[in-house]
């Protein structure tokens, strides 16, 4: 009856397509055996219990048996027909979220671009207790963050629990080294991958086998053995399957796909059964005949991955010529933050609470000699700091925020030892996060701003978990930007919408800057990536982001510049002003440019800002990348950049008591040319000749 409906209502040839997905349906609902579409590879060796058969290279064949148009290379896929026999076809309907046919060596695949490309279905209604899965593959980037080939799962469930997901692992990588098997009987991130690894562009035949029991979970890599791990005996579900994505949610909302894969597919075969050994070598067998001509080409420079890997890359790599990049011969626990006082010392605060001067005693330009200026446990999590000026009221101090309250060290005596601390701010409730509030700057009239994390990162609506009514009040300290009275008696909210403000600092303009982190890992749309904010009075800048339900009447500000991809975790921000009437860092066009840290990924960026009438436009490079976790860059009076970094593994590093390195950058070759623009050279399309 259904059926006859929809034929009867049908107009065109389009219409036919969504005939046959719906006789598809039915088949499935009446348990029936349907053998693979007549219109797919003949070549293919074991035909019995296909469940999913995505053959980029047979599309054309199967859009003209269900009465569609063929496509050509180039084109954006909105359907990708199955010849399972199960009318379990994938789709996407959002133009800008279509992986690209294309077309190399007389063979098709699809282009996923890494950002947002992925194709979905919806109520396949399948469920099998053992699977073996073939994709032809070539993955040409792994930006982190479980960037997947395909995951599958049962509706309103994630991946990993209830179905498959085939992925590149939590971390960034530059060559192919990890692949992660989780789903139903084996959830938890399992490194599969074996030996040593191989550069992004080639072309791969990955073999994935979800059995159950002790090492039945298998990887083949080009029919070679990798690693195996355990599985429960479960039901992998396939209600929805996404190709080029997961299907998670580690929040309360539904799962969503995410982790997007970079890279082509040429074909996926999912089987509802264990194959026999010489059943998986087989249908291994076709398909490295099929695909051939791509399996033995090298990879090119077009396929985004380096010529060669460096085996010992120095600790911090600067991207422009005429630059040197020095250790300074000290030993410190992790610092946080980094100033120079109108003295020429270097005032350092350390992760543990303790603030040094740093100063040269034997004039080769490198700060040697450390002396303590603030000592004992009085400063928790300190992540921000800010120099009293020249003459101030009060006396030499450093204002710093810290877990539950904003302080004023201040030396009295003038012994350069901080001797009393003036609480600027506190009284808010703490969260359980390890950091309470983040940055700090103080404005030519001497009034301190600062900022205050997010009351809950994970739930930032503050969803009551019984009425289902959000408790985020826009009245409330959390989450903004505070501005506290010359004189510490009074303090007011600046601006809402704001995650973790690591960084703050007033440009040359008079006008104040913050860094924010990525939060859309825990809330959609939460901040997608890390941010550059200019910080204006009464605005909303987005995390939580406005909601028809839980927060309809703010109107989020978007961020002047946008770090990606994402995760990079935004901290240091420095604007290239002159200290002490010296020198900017860098060629004078540098000049009043912000250098931001990159926390998680080991990066420097130089951003230059641009004041207009509708506010500021940004454009950004990449200055360096670093072998550690850093955290924050500032100017020298000679007009160095000194750069903080941390101990151990991204994310958290290694914490107070970790061990940190402090690097100085100097501009010397200053007669070297210096690029102004690069774009990318090669034979792919798009790309600028």
């Amino acid at each position: 009856m259904i059926m006859t409906l929809i034929a009867s209502s049908a107009v065109g040839k389009r219409a036919r397509f969504f005939v046959i997905l719906a006789m598809g349906l039915i088949c499935l609902g009446q348990g029936a055996a349907c053998g693979v579409e007549a219109w797919t590879d003949s070549r293919l060796p074991v035909k019995e219990g296909v469940e999913l058969w995505f053959d980029c290279s047979r599309q054309n064949a199967g859009r003209t048996n269900m009465g569609m148009p063929g496509v050509v290379s180039g084109v954006p896929l909105a359907y990708l027909a199955d010849g399972s026999g199960h009318g379990r076809h994938l789709a996407q309907h959002q133009v800008d979220a279509r992986p690209k046919l294309r077309e190399e060596a007389g063979l098709s695949f699809a282009s996923f671009d890494g950002t947002n490309d992925v194709l979905v279905g919806w109520w396949l209604k399948g469920k099998m207790r053992e699977t073996t899965v073939f994709v032809a593959t070539s993955p040409r980037s792994n930006g982190g963050l479980f960037r997947a080939f395909l995951a599958m799962t049962r509706t309103g469930q994630n991946d990993y629990t209830a179905g498959l997901n085939i992925d590149l692992g939590p971390g960034p990588g530059t060559q192919l080294g990890m692949v992660n098997i989780e789903g139903s009987g084996a959830g938890g991130v399992f490194q599969m991958f074996e030996g040593p690894a191989l550069p992004f562009g080639g072309w791969h035949i990955l073999t994935v086998q979800s059995g159950v029991g002790p090492k039945a979970v298998r990887l083949f890599l080009d029919g070679k053995t990798h690693a195996a791990r355990d599985r429960t005996d479960s039901e992998i579900h396939m209600d929805e399957f996404a190709l080029g994505a997961r299907l998670y949610s580690n929040q309360a909302d539904p799962p969503f796909t995410q982790g997007f894969f970079h890279g082509d597919i040429g074909e996926v075969i999912v089987y509802s059964h264990l194959l026999k050994d010489e059943e998986r070598s087989a249908v291994e067998h076709y398909l490295r005949d099929k695909y051939a001509k791509l399996l033995g080409r090298a990879p090119t420079l077009g396929d985004s991955q380096p010529l060669v890997t460096v085996s010992n890359p120095p600790p911090v790599q600067v991207f422009y010529p005429g630059f040197t990049v020095r250790p300074l011969p000290l030993t410190l626990r992790n610092i946080n933050n980094l100033k120079y006082r109108e003295d020429g010392k270097l005032v350092a605060l350390g992760y543990d609470g303790q603030i040094l001067l740093l100063t040269d005693k034997d004039g080769d330009g490198l700060e040697d000699h450390a002396e303590p200026f603030w000592t004992g446990n009085a400063l928790r999590a300190p992540i921000g700091m800010a120099l009293t000026p020249p003459g101030y009221s009060r006396g030499r101090g450093v204002f710093v925020a810290a877990k539950g309250k904003v302080s004023l060290l201040v030396d009295t005596n003038n012994d350069d030892q901080a001797d009393q601390e003036i609480v600027v701010a506190d009284g808010w409730k703490e969260i359980q996060h390890g950091v309470d509030a983040l940055g700090v700057a103080v404005d030519k009239e001497g009034a301190v701003y600062f900022g205050l994390g997010a009351a809950n990162f994970t739930d930032a609506y503050l969803i009551d978990k019984t009425t289902g009514a959000a408790r985020y009040d826009l009245r409330s300290e959390r989450g903004t930007i505070m501005r506290v009275s010359p004189d510490f008696k009074h303090r007011e909210i600046v601006c809402t919408g704001i995650r973790f403000p690591v960084g703050l600092a007033f440009n040359s303009e008079g006008d104040l800057f913050s860094t924010d982190q990525e939060g859309a890992t825990w809330l959609p749309n939460g901040n997608p990536l890390d941010e550059l904010l200019h910080i204006q009075a009464g605005r909303h800048y987005g995390f939580p982001p406005r909601h028809p339900k839980h927060l309809p009447n703010v109107i989020d500000e978007p961020s002047v510049f946008d770090y990606a991809p994402q995760h990079q975790s935004t901290c240091g921000l420095n604007f290239n002003l002159s200290v002490n009437g010296g020198p900017a860092f860098g060629p004078s066009a540098w000049a009043g440019d912000a250098f931001v840290s990159g926390y998680s990924r080991g990066k420097i960026w130089r951003t230059k800002l641009v004041k207009t009438s509708a506010g500021y436009v940004a454009k950004n490079q990449l200055f360096a990348s670093l072998s550690s976790l850093t955290v924050d860059a500032c100017i020298s009076p000679r007009g160095d950049l000194v750069v903080s970094t941390h101990g151990g593994e991204p994310d958290w590093g290694s914490g107070p008591n970790g061990e940190g390195r402090l690097y100085k950058i100097s501009y010397t070759g200053k007669q070297l040319p210096q690029p102004i623009l690069a774009v990318k050279a090669g034979g792919a399309a798009g790309d600028i000749h």
